[in-house]
């Protein structure tokens, strides 16, 4: 008698069964890991979502919206949940409470399929959570990201922590009715994206910025894992930007890598790297010279230390902004 490998809607199962019911069902593809949110979590060359392993202490209680946090250019959440929600292909989806969590148990949610994608500061979402007895409050914001707390009816937090939240999946599944105050195909608005592109775009420029040089072009100063002061930093050449608000060029060309103090002298004008020779110039005006401290200027005139490792196409940006 053959076993049943179906993962039915309401089961509760431990994540090895699971997994051996997913790979018996998918025998060509890799085995099932519980990575964060998505499974595999770590491929930004497909968009597939194999399973979503939610618990309420890492989401919520709502069993249907997923709180997605710290997106980047390797999970690739956005364009997954988009790519799913526009092309309504179903995946397994998995969660459980805080009870299942210490009996090692997972529910089995059934086929499941992206509703609509919602802005957290949007009042669709707050109109929806707050249909449900949930208020998600803001608790604090900096330049580039928000810090929400969600509160249950009995205004319990639902967080261990205020965490920050990008966007919000509403699920259609088979053991819940269609979500209401919410319409079905709402995407995630352009502020949410320009801001979560230019993150895994960042990312991705100082991770290739940081191999190509490994420490100051100016004054050779390294970083290392374990040392990480003085700080050095990806720093952009050409800072114009596109009609999306988001940085025109962000090739590993139009970086370099400073020390953080020489970064914002860069940023400011205030220090600038000849494209031909290479030295370092101090702003020509007498004023702002005697502003910097005598420290810096020692180095006016100096030859950048890894010179030798700035390429062409990167000495020609500097030519052009110089």
């Amino acid at each position: 008698m053959r076993f049943n490998y179906d993962l039915l809607p309401g089961e509760k199962l431990t994540f090895d069964e699971i997994a051996l019911r997913y790979a018996q069902q998918h025998p060509d593809e890799k085995a099932l890991t519980v990575r964060g949110l998505l499974s595999p979590s770590t491929s930004h060359r497909t968009l597939r979502i194999r399973a979503v392993f939610a618990s309420e202490e890492s989401n919520s209680p709502l069993e249907d919206l997923l709180f997605i946090s710290d997106d980047n250019e390797r999970k690739n959440y956005l364009r997954r949940f988009e790519h799913y929600l526009k092309s309504q292909q179903p995946f397994a989806c998995f969660r459980r409470s805080s009870e299942e969590q210490r009996d090692n148990l997972w529910q089995v949610m059934g086929e499941s399929r992206v509703y609509a994608m919602l802005d957290p500061q949007s009042t669709t979402a707050q109109n929806l959570l707050t249909s449900r007895g949930y208020q998600l409050v803001m608790m604090r914001e900096d330049e580039h990201d928000a810090w929400w707390q969600l509160f249950d009816p009995q205004s319990h937090p639902c967080f261990p922590l205020s965490r920050r939240i990008q966007f919000i999946v509403v699920l259609s599944m088979p053991q819940h009715k269609v979500p209401t105050a919410v319409m079905a195909g709402m995407e995630v608005g352009r502020r949410v994206k320009a801001s979560l592109f230019q993150r895994a775009s960042q990312a991705e420029f100082l991770t290739a910025v940081k191999a190509r040089y490994g420490g100051c072009v100016m004054t050779g100063t390294r970083l290392t894992d374990r040392h990480r002061w003085p700080w050095v930093e990806a720093c952009h050449i050409d800072t114009r930007v596109n009609e999306e608000g988001m940085l025109a060029d962000n090739s590993v060309d139009n970086g370099l890598f400073l020390r953080s103090d020489l970064h914002r002298l860069f940023l400011n004008k205030l220090i600038s790297i000849d494209g031909e020779s290479g030295q370092i110039r101090f702003h020509s005006d007498p004023e702002t010279r005697q502003s910097i401290s005598p420290y810096y200027q020692a180095l006016d005139g100096q030859v950048c230390a890894l010179w030798e490792a700035v390429p062409p196409a990167t000495r020609q940006r500097l030519r052009a902004t110089g």
